[in-house]
């Protein structure tokens, strides 16, 4: 019996050193990417917790400042990245009421399939006068024929050939096969 209880005593000790030793680097952000910067996010050093088959479980310490002139209130997505960057994993996040030059701090929980290396924040939601700060949206869809191989245009440019993934941005839009 003793000799159970210390088998799993030595499991959580390698489970602990696991996790700290996959701690990545924090990161620093400026949104919008180019232009005036209004926001700065620092993000600590990415915590793994648990981890349900290929997904992980992150958290860090982040703080954000408000480098704009007003009171802001905005909610972002937030996308991870592998070394090869592929998009591997989401998070949020929110600030709120966060006056102008002021600092906030708080927890961000994010979970990822790999490795998190770099990360991206793209707004769901800012006031008004920011919106024209946010890029363009633009949707993924795929595109097939029958049979496939087709050549394919959208909106009047070469796309490749069926079946294709192309992004596009909400609305109409012009598809040539030959």
């Amino acid at each position: 019996m003793v000799r159970c209880k210390l088998w799993v005593v030595c499991l959580l000790s390698i489970f602990f050193v696991a996790a700290e030793a996959k701690e990545t680097a924090g990161q620093t952000v400026v949104w919008p990417e180019s232009g005036q910067p209004i926001l700065r996010f620092v993000f600590g050093k990415f915590k793994e917790g648990p981890a349900y088959g290929r997904e992980r479980n992150y958290t860090c310490e982040t703080t954000a400042q408000n480098l704009w002139g007003k009171k802001i209130d905005a909610v972002f997505s937030l996308y991870l990245f592998d070394k090869s960057n592929v998009r591997i994993g989401e998070g949020y996040v929110q600030v709120s009421n966060v006056g102008p030059g002021e600092m906030i701090k708080f927890q961000t929980t994010f979970h990822a399939a790999g490795i998190p290396v770099t990360l991206k924040l793209v707004p769901q939601t800012l006031p008004a006068e920011l919106r024209a700060q946010a890029p363009p949206r633009n949707i993924s869809i795929t595109v097939n024929s029958v049979p496939q191989g087709a050549a394919l245009k959208v909106d009047g440019e070469d796309s490749g050939t069926t079946p294709k993934i192309v992004r596009v941005t909400p609305g109409k839009h012009v598809l040539e096969f030959k």
